[in-house]
């Protein structure tokens, strides 16, 4: 089942928020705005439901959000070096909103747009049009993303797009994940296990330096799992920084999965994807002068797993591509599932 509830306005433009609730009265929030998920509110061992994405407490703090949080990032998801690319022997210009260097698609992204909708039965469409040249991209953009939230507990987003010319198209979700439920402490106690051979190294920019290294005998090996209070308190220079923590691209093994669990509410999240990669963020500049469930937000207060193409990919031939071409169709999908111990 799908309601939707106007939570506030933008100028005159309605926020509206999707409620998709299963047969368990297990649900999924959603805004229109940036196609936001706001809450996804599942049992831990003992049956109480909670919500385990972080969330804002003011709707206002979503108008105007750094964090992205929970956030559908387009057109490019992570940086892009100088803020340019060369493709089909044109130049490229794009915003420069990091430094340098151009961030999660421009200042003005699709975190900060509102999406159309259509509600199909209990599939949820979000549709967007992202016009040629917007923040220098090439080619006019539709884009079609579509929720379906299931009674087994799984939320699967499939991302459907066109364009009238080649593009750099790498779209994610900025969700951050906190399992213990309504934010109760960080995501230290939370253990990560990766179907990640590899991982890519970044420069004192966080930019990708253009090699793929292997994982082994390194912090970035979460092929079996750990804590990851391991890597927030690690002494590595690469994790210095990140600013104590995790933010970087990993490359998956194709049909690997991502695996999170956290001991105390027994609560785990499974992520499959058939994008290459995925980049594991803890967190670690998540501060600010507003709350998530009643408490001011901190470092580590939650995790995305931003399943995309890798960063800066346009520009590093050794990297899967990210282009789509014009009478290409783009489909991918990855799909989360929650359950618990038993």
């Amino acid at each position: 089942m799908i309601t939707t509830k106007e939570v506030g306005f933008s100028g005159e433009q309605p926020i509206i928020a999707f409620t998709l609730m299963n047969r368990n009265g297990h649900s999924v929030e959603l805004l229109n705005l940036g196609g936001k998920i706001t809450a996804i509110r599942v049992p831990d061992q003992h049956g109480t439901i909670e919500n385990v994405v972080l969330a804002f407490d003011d709707m206002e703090e979503y108008l105007e959000d750094p964090h992205h949080l929970g956030a559908t990032i387009g057109r490019v998801g992570g940086r892009i070096a100088n803020g340019a690319f060369a493709l089909e022997g044109m130049n490229y210009i794009l915003e420069q909103n990091e430094g340098e260097h151009h961030l999660h698609g421009g200042s003005v992204n699709w975190s900060n747009r509102f999406f159309d909708y259509e509600i199909d039965g209990e599939l949820l469409h979000l549709l967007l049009t992202s016009p040629d040249g917007e923040n220098g991209y090439p080619g006019q953009l539709d884009v079609r993303l579509t929720i379906d939230w299931t009674d087994e507990d799984v939320l699967i987003l499939t991302y459907h797009a066109t364009t009238t010319a080649s593009t750099p198209f790498s779209p994610t979700n900025h969700t951050y994940f906190n399992l213990t439920g309504n934010a109760k402490t960080t995501i230290e106690q939370h253990r990560l296990r990766m179907d990640a051979p590899f991982y890519v190294p970044l420069n004192e920019e966080s930019v990708p330096t253009g090699e793929i290294l292997s994982v082994n005998e390194t912090v970035f090996d979460f092929r079996k799992a750990r804590s990851l209070y391991e890597v927030t308190h690690a002494s590595d220079e690469a994790l210095r920084q990140a600013g104590s923590g995790v933010d970087h691209p990993f490359l998956l093994k194709e049909g690997g999965e991502i695996v999170l669990e956290e001991p105390v509410s027994g609560r785990i999240l499974r992520v499959e994807t058939d994008q290459p990669g995925v980049v594991v963020y803890t967190g670690n500049h998540l501060a600010g002068d507003f709350t998530i469930a009643g408490r001011r937000a901190t470092p580590y207060l939650g995790i995305c797993l931003e399943t995309q193409g890798l960063p800066d990919a346009i520009n590093q031939p050794d990297f899967p591509s990210v282009v789509l071409r014009a009478g290409e169709v783009y489909e991918k999908r990855t799909t989360f599932q929650f359950s618990r111990v038993q």
